[in-house]
C-alpha cells in the first residue's frame, strides 16, 4: 500500500534544516528531470546550502537549463545529510545514486509518475501533476525565493513533459504556472524551439532510420519500431537522442499503442510505450519492472532486442 502524501511544509522543514543536500533525478534524464532538479538545486544555493545534483550526462539540447554548475557524477558525489530524489518512479530509477540515497540520514521522493513506490522517508507525488517541475514550483511558491534561472528551469521541465501543452496532463493549474515563469523574463521562446524545433543531423538521421523501421501490427491497432546498437553507431548517433521518436510513431492515424525499442548493449533493450484513451501502458511497462503513466511509460528488459519486443508484443495483443 502507497503511503499518504507528507505536506510541503513537512517537506520544506526537512530541507531548511539540512546543511548539505545532493538531488538527483531518473537514469537518462529527461527535461523534466534535469530541470526540476537544476531549479530547486539552484534555490537552495542561494538559501545558503551545499547542493550537489546527480545526473548521467544528457542530451546537449538541455545544456541552455541553468545552474548546470551544480551538477556531478554519481562518483564524485559526497554523502549528503539529505537526498531528494525527482522525477523518480522508484530507488531503481537513480542509477548509480541509488547507493547514495539509500546511504543519506534523510531521504525525500518528489514524483508524479502513476507507479510511483513511495520510496521516500517523506513522500509526495501527484499523479495528476503534469510534471515533476509543476510540484517543484508549488513547494517553492511562498517558501524560497525563485529567480529567472530557476524559473527557466520549471518552465523546461514543464513544457517537456506536457509536449508543448499539448498533453492531457496540460491543466489550468499548469497554465497558471506556465503565466508565472514566463513573468520573469525567461527566454520561453528559445525554450520551446531548442526542446521541439531543433535537432542535431545525427539525431534526424536516427529518426529517419527509426521511421523507416516502422511497421504497423494487429490490423493497424499498434504501431511499432526499433533501432540496434549498431545503426546508432553507424549514423554517429547516441541513444540520448532517441527520445522524440516514440511520440512520432503515436501520431499515426488509428494506432491505439505504439511502441519503440533500442538497444542500450546487446543484452538490455529499453522500451518506450504510449496508448491512446483506454490503453493502459503503465500496466504494460510495470509487467517488465517499468512504469510511468497511463498513456506514456517504458522499461528496460534484459533480452536481445528481438526477443524483448516479442514479450512485450503479446502482451500488447492481450490489451487489445
Amino acid at each position: 500500500m502507497k503511503k499518504a502524501n507528507n505536506s510541503f511544509d513537512e517537506i520544506m522543514e526537512w530541507v531548511l534544516s539540512a546543511e548539505t543536500i545532493a538531488l538527483a533525478g531518473h537514469t537518462n534524464p529527461d527535461g523534466d528531470a534535469i530541470g526540476a532538479c537544476l531549479a530547486l538545486g539552484g534555490a537552495l544555493e542561494k538559501a545558503g546550502k551545499q547542493v550537489q545534483v546527480i545526473l548521467e550526462k544528457y542530451a546537449d539540447k538541455y545544456q541552455l537549463i541553468p545552474n548546470g554548475h551544480l551538477v556531478c557524477a554519481a562518483e564524485d558525489a559526497r554523502l549528503p545529510e539529505l537526498f531528494l530524489a525527482l522525477d523518480c518512479g522508484d530507488e531503481g530509477r537513480l542509477g548509480d545514486a541509488a547507493e547514495i540515497f539509500r546511504r543519506a540520514a534523510k531521504k525525500i521522493n518528489i514524483d508524479h509518475h502513476e507507479s510511483n513506490t513511495c520510496f521516500g522517508e517523506l513522500n509526495y507525488v501527484a499523479a495528476q501533476a503534469s510534471s515533476t517541475s509543476e510540484i517543484i514550483f508549488r513547494m517553492l511558491e511562498g517558501r524560497l525565493p525563485i529567480t529567472a534561472a530557476e524559473a527557466a528551469g520549471l518552465y523546461a521541465g514543464l513544457i517537456y513533459d506536457t509536449g508543448g501543452f499539448r498533453h492531457s496532463s496540460t491543466s489550468p493549474e499548469t497554465m497558471r504556472i506556465a503565466g508565472v515563469l514566463m513573468g520573469y523574463g525567461i527566454p520561453f521562446t528559445e525554450i520551446y524551439n531548442r526542446f521541439f524545433d531543433s535537432r542535431s543531423f545525427s539525431e534526424l538521421k536516427l529518426m529517419g532510420r527509426a521511421l523507416s523501421n516502422a511497421e504497423l501490427l494487429f490490423g493497424g491497432d499498434v504501431v511499432c519500431s526499433q533501432i540496434t546498437a549498431a545503426e546508432i553507431a553507424e549514423l554517429g548517433g547516441s541513444s540520448k537522442e532517441l527520445d522524440a521518436i516514440i511520440n512520432y510513431l503515436k501520431g499515426v492515424l488509428g494506432a491505439k499503442v505504439a511502441c519503440f525499442f533500442y538497444e542500450k548493449t546487446e543484452t538490455d533493450v529499453k522500451g518506450s510505450f504510449r496508448g491512446n484513451d483506454g490503453y493502459d501502458v503503465c500496466a504494460l511497462a510495470q509487467k517488465f519492472g517499468g512504469g510511468g503513466h497511463v498513456k506514456a511509460a517504458g522499461c528496460t528488459i534484459s533480452a536481445p532486442i528481438a526477443g524483448a519486443k516479442e514479450m512485450v508484443l503479446a502482451e500488447v495483443e492481450k490489451m487489445l
